[in-house]
């Protein structure tokens, strides 16, 4: 069996069986715990179809039913327990569980891991007593799990159940947070799939729960609340296999820190953090990354609703024409096309709307416009070819009595009516945040409208999350996806940038043609066989940055030129770094003005290997403008990196400087990148800086390979 298939057979199909019980048994019931009175109501009263069981250790009766003392008193097979008891007792529940059959339990119990040390060593008992016993646990330190599915609301605070049991799932580390998430939901009418708290994660983690949520067809998306990924590299094959199968997974990610991921004694220094690490990750695995707790849900119900969406831009459709000109300016902001009309919908509109309302994107059908005026122009505008999503801002569903209206009425109606023909996703949503109650879901139901309560500017950048989402959908469905490869280690070991360099041009990599001189009269040589003004840098394996001690000079025309030069870089090292073992110095040719990029590569604890692609010279430690990817990468991948940088304007060409050949610049890293895996993990760190570009021009003008202890390692100057 492949490790990923043994992976989703102990984890993901432990998910599906822990959020699908034939029965439950709440272990800690009694009269005196709110958690146990909720949990009880929920699966009584929300439908469950399996038994539900109660025990307690002291017997008795509670919630008006007599409570067993232990699961084996029951006298019945368990498949779940939900477990309420003190934290030092729970392991012993969970060998309780054990007895009477059961599968699964959720430890809704505190005092674990979280509290420090002596948490930490129940937590492992709990963990070893599972183990033992093939209990897959979920939690401790939870609330539960609500399935809307099956009506499984093993939760322990108050469930409201939306009106719809397909679209958001949501998975969250924070029981808190689900909880809020959940509330907004039922709030704002989301339809609801699945709710997961997995709080400490001693066992299942989050990655199990999106994993087996890629494959229900009543999760169209996932929301995950993380604070931090248990198991990096589960996590990332889950968030591969949603990219193969088309769901979408968004996530709100905290802990941003710039303590991880650094590139120890290389150039990139403090440049790379975790969550800038976790950015690029999102980047390529398509990974919809957002802020806050409202953008999160609004994001995966848009997302969730529109699905793939076909290549063109947003249609804005309302009656204001300064909401028009907000969700211009939003649409802009989040990188979000809206196309001009095109003159054949122009003439087309002009027919059927009021003669005030001007022909353009965002469309203003002022005040004047009739209910059936509305439903003609989206039948029109749904025509347009480049238009891949309509959104209409508009009213919100009235929610009192008093907002009722015949023409509200007919409007929604027809506006309705207007979205469902066209051949691409239409959404109505409420000018700003609002709530559904059960007026409105009437009227939603009876109109049908695909309705979002979330407000514009939410809706928009859901709409825009949706549009990057398809694009990379498309990218990838339009490529092999590199596989991994089994790639045979190098025993090679780099040292100095004499020794980097060639290794490099082993590996493919476009590098600057140099000599390695050891005396002056060998500098003379190989400049005058160079035919060009030349660089002559210092060689030594102990002297990484060469240019902050003088070791570097530039631009040397003539052999006086040389010869001075070669003294004076050998005399700063000697004199700055004593102990240095001096080769002799590097002669290669000066190379005219160019666009200087940075590549290099750090292994973050997390998610392994990681490449960081940015403007190069001492422009990297300034703007740290910088791409980052886990490896490896291919060439379309690191052309993405590219076009994400600030700077990427540079590489299409300035005063004097060609534009850059893209497909040459992202095929020489990509070598890069596939260099650094053969090396193994003793490599630590990777500077190539810089990577010099011009026109179709590529070569690696110097390079710095650090290496992990016991191997010395170059000490930056």
């Amino acid at each position: 069996m492949s490790a990923n298939l043994q992976e989703r057979d102990t984890g993901t199909e432990a998910a599906r069986a822990l959020l699908d019980p034939a029965s439950v048994a709440i272990i800690g019931a009694s009269d005196k715990s709110r958690w146990s009175a909720t949990a009880f109501e929920n699966l009584t009263q929300g439908g469950f179809r399996g038994a539900v069981h109660l025990v307690n250790p002291r017997g008795a009766m509670a919630h008006g039913r007599s409570v067993a003392r232990t699961c084996a008193e029951l006298g019945d097979r368990v498949d779940l327990g939900l477990v309420m008891a003190p934290a030092a007792a729970v392991a012993d529940a969970v060998a309780d569980l054990a007895a009477a059959g059961a599968r699964s339990a959720v430890v809704l119990s505190a005092g674990f891991s979280e509290t420090g040390a002596a948490g930490d060593r129940l937590q492992q008992r709990l963990r070893d007593v599972a183990s033992a016993t093939g209990i897959r646990l979920l939690g401790p330190n939870c609330l539960g799990f609500i399935n809307f599915s099956n009506r499984a609301y093993v939760w322990t605070t108050p469930v409201m159940a939306p009106s719809s049991n397909h679209g958001v799932a949501i998975v969250s580390q924070s029981g808190a947070t689900a909880y809020f998430l959940s509330t907004l939901a039922y709030q704002q009418d989301v339809g609801l799939s699945h709710v997961v708290s997995t709080g400490n994660e001693a066992d299942l983690d989050g990655a199990c729960f999106v994993d087996y949520l890629i494959d229900d067809p009543n999760a169209r998306a996932i929301a995950v609340f993380a604070e931090t990924f248990r198991n990096p590299a589960r996590f990332r094959r889950a968030a591969e296999r949603a990219l193969s199968m088309g769901k979408p997974l968004v996530v709100l990610k905290m802990g941003a820190s710039e303590v991880t991921a650094k590139s120890a004694m290389a150039h990139t220094g403090a440049l790379v953090g975790d969550d800038r690490v976790f950015d690029g990750i999102c980047q390529q695995l398509g990974i919809i990354r957002v802020r806050s707790m409202e953008e999160l849900l609004a994001t995966a119900d848009v997302v969730g609703r529109t699905g793939l969406l076909r290549p063109g831009g947003l249609c804005v459709v309302t009656n204001s024409g300064g909401v028009g000109e907000i969700a211009a300016d939003t649409a802009q902001l989040r990188g979000l096309a809206l196309p001009a009309l095109s003159e054949a919908t122009a003439a087309a509109l002009r027919e059927t709307i009021p003669d005030m309302a001007a022909t353009h994107n965002p469309l203003d059908l002022t005040g004047a416009v009739t209910p059936e005026q509305c439903e003609g122009a989206l039948r029109v505008l749904g025509g347009q070819a480049d238009y891949a999503a309509i959104l209409c801002p508009w009213y919100e569903i009235p929610t009192t009595p008093q907002q009722v209206n015949e023409r509200l009425t007919q409007l929604h109606q027809h506006l309705t009516r207007g979205l469902a023909a066209a051949p691409v996703p239409g959404l109505l949503v409420s000018y700003t945040n609002t709530t559904v109650n059960a007026m409105a879901r009437e009227i939603i139901a009876q109109t049908g409208a695909n309705y979002l309560a979330c407000g514009l500017d939410r809706a928009i950048s859901g709409l825009a999350s949706a549009f990057w989402w398809s694009q990379r959908q498309r990218e990838h469905a339009g490529r092999q996806r590199a596989q991994a490869v089994a790639r045979t280690l190098t025993p090679e070991r780099p040292r100095s940038e004499r020794e980097a360099l060639d290794f490099l041009a082993r590996q493919g990599v476009p590098v600057v043609p140099a000599t390695l001189a050891a005396d002056v009269d060998q500098a003379v040589r190989a400049a005058r066989e160079l035919g060009t003004a030349v660089v002559v840098k210092v060689a030594s394996p102990d002297i990484a940055h060469k240019s902050d001690i003088g070791g570097v000079a530039l631009n040397l025309r003539g052999d006086e030129a040389v010869r001075t030069a070669f003294n004076q870089v050998l005399a700063a090292a000697r004199q700055h770094c004593p102990e240095a073992r001096i080769e002799g110095a590097l002669v290669a040719p000066m190379r005219a003005r160019g666009v200087e990029l940075f590549v290099g590569f750090s292994r973050d604890p997390q998610w392994g290997p990681i490449l960081a692609v940015g403007l190069g010279g001492v422009w990297v430690e300034v703007l740290q403008d910088v791409a980052l990817r886990p490896l490896p990468v291919d060439a379309d991948e690191v052309q993405r990196m590219l076009a994400g940088l600030r700077g990427a304007k540079l590489l299409a060409g300035q005063r004097g400087i060609p534009a850059a050949d893209l497909d040459a610049v992202a095929a020489a890293i990509a070598a890069i990148g596939e260099a650094i895996l053969r090396l193994g993990p003793e490599l630590e760190a990777l500077d190539v800086n810089p990577l010099w570009v011009r026109g179709d021009q590529v070569e690696a003008l110097d390079a710095l390979f650090v290496w992990r202890a016991p191997e010395t390692a170059a000490t930056p100057t």
